[in-house]
């Protein structure tokens, strides 16, 4: 194809080339395997309600930073020294080392988590506490969500797969739209006109 006189080609983009490039297979297996397993064992074992689920939520997104949060310190010590990497981010100094693409996007899952799990506590306050929907009529939105979000972290860190990131996403707001949508059928007129 040929290219307009004083045009750069821009760079062929292709999720498989990027999938194999980061050998992130292993990765993407186990993590698949063991959220899968988390996911069968909460719902099924545990069993928890609603509530249970805003904090199981809140609390795998409060540890969301570590893996990334290691890995720049890991990526910035300089050789032959110990602990420089740390010494850095706890000095706020430039972080100049090439980092792996997972661990921007493990920045990038962490911060979703924490936007999504306003929306998702929230909905579940309004509705079983604010507007005394039973949390049984709830409980299983939650679970999805819950499951929602750990598909999400795991396709967010690992090299794009067409679509399935955002399939997710989706998911999950349905879910705590759902939520939502039961405490406002349960509004009642407050005043008149």
């Amino acid at each position: 194809m040929a290219e307009a006189k004083g045009k750069v080609a821009s760079p062929e983009h292709s999720l498989t080339r990027m999938f194999y490039e980061e050998a992130m297979t292993p990765f993407l297996v186990l993590s698949l395997i063991m959220g899968t397993a988390g996911c069968a064992a909460v719902i099924l074992v545990w069993r928890i309600s609603a509530f249970g689920y805003v904090g199981l939520v809140g609390v795998s997104s409060a540890a969301m930073w570590m893996p990334y949060l290691m890995a720049l310190i890991y990526f910035n010590t300089d050789k032959g020294t110990m602990f420089t990497g740390l010494y850095k981010k706890l000095a706020y100094a430039p972080l100049p080392a090439e980092i792996p693409p997972w661990v921007k996007r493990g920045m990038v899952a962490h911060n979703n988590s924490l936007e999504n799990f306003m929306l998702f506590a929230t909905s579940v306050i309004f509705a079983c506490l604010m507007m005394k929907v039973p949390e049984k009529e709830v409980r299983a939105a939650a679970a999805f969500y819950f499951v929602c979000r750990t598909y999400y972290y795991i396709f967010t860190v690992a090299p794009a797969i067409f679509m399935l990131k955002t399939a997710f996403w989706c998911m999950g707001w349905g879910a705590c739209t759902f939520i939502f949508v039961k405490g406002l059928l349960e509004c009642k007129s407050v005043y008149d006109l």
